[in-house]
């Protein structure tokens, strides 16, 4: 079975995040190197040709509306190429997360067949692969525990015959404690797979 996933965003907000801080942070990146390229370039002169006259400037004056408008261009074609990179890559996160999140709440809701499925390509295959086998088990345990509820009715059923009959055989009885009493333990045994707080 091909999964395909059209929609790139999958999570909006987490996605709008994730982009919005890479971008912040390319941006600051930019900044920081015209900062320091100003400050650099502060103690040296730069001589040019404006309106046929020969001017000597300090350099940082000279490249800084340069450097300004350069800034500004690259940052925006570096904004929109890393929105866009962090948008394919944000969608191999987003797409498990959202999937999890479904599972979650399937099992939530106490039904425990079925596996996760995610496509190839995507991250936390080994998440995958632990929570099918966590399901798996979990489910192992609750038919454990279904079938001795089923012996246990059986026997309540046993016990109710006999007692139509009013007159219970000592034979009878030690049956019945026997069987119930493997059956609690059988249930024990069953029950002591899963631990929880109380």
């Amino acid at each position: 079975m091909k999964y395909k996933r059209g929609n790139y965003f999958i999570n909006r907000r987490f996605q709008a995040e994730f982009i919005l801080k890479f971008c912040v942070l390319v941006a600051a990146g930019c900044i920081v190197f015209g900062i320091v390229l100003y400050f650099m370039s502060r103690n040296t002169l730069t001589t040019s040709f404006e309106n046929s006259r020969l001017v000597v400037k300090s350099t940082a004056d000279y490249i800084l509306p340069a450097m300004l408008f350069g800034g500004l261009v690259v940052g925006f074609i570096m904004a929109v190429v890393s929105s866009l990179i962090v948008m394919f890559m944000t969608h191999r996160l987003a797409g498990p997360i959202y999937s999890f999140e479904k599972y979650a709440h399937k099992i939530g809701s106490g039904e425990l067949s079925g596996n996760l499925k995610i496509r190839k390509k995507d991250q936390f295959q080994n998440l995958v692969d632990a929570l099918n086998a966590m399901t798996h088990n979990l489910g192992i345990g609750l038919l454990k525990v279904m079938g001795v509820s089923e012996k246990l009715d059986g026997l309540i059923e046993e016990l109710s015959s006999s007692s139509n009959r009013e007159i219970l055989l000592k034979e009878d009885i030690n049956k019945v404690i026997s069987e119930l009493k493997k059956d609690k333990n059988d249930l024990k045994k069953a029950l002591s797979y899963f631990k929880v707080n109380r």
